[in-house]
């Protein structure tokens, strides 16, 4: 069953929605606003864990109710000054990038 709300949300974030909504082929940014609202629930379920290593690597837990996601990461970087055009779908798949 759906049911109707109001609410308020910043104006840039709400034009975020319905942009990705309008490249996406869906309807409305309400269909954003759930997938967004699900995937938070769905991560507040998990527990996550991270041990940093001597070496450099990360080692990541996730518990996931009846499973477990273990992944061994060797850099994490966040990077600020990029070119966006070197990070498009296009040429992130053309390299062998999956969007997950």
């Amino acid at each position: 069953m759906r049911i109707k709300i109001t609410t308020t949300i910043e104006e840039a974030i709400l034009n975020k929605t319905k942009a990705i909504a309008k490249q996406e082929g869906l309807e409305g940014s309400n269909a954003i606003i759930e997938r967004a609202l699900e995937l938070y629930f769905t991560s507040i379920q998990n527990e996550v864990w991270e041990k940093s290593l001597s070496s450099g690597w990360i080692k990541k837990l996730v518990l996931k109710g009846d499973s477990i996601l273990y992944e061994n990461i060797k850099c994490r970087k966040t990077m600020e000054n990029h070119r966006q055009e070197d990070y498009t779908k296009e040429i992130l798949e053309s390299k062998g990038w999956k969007k997950v």
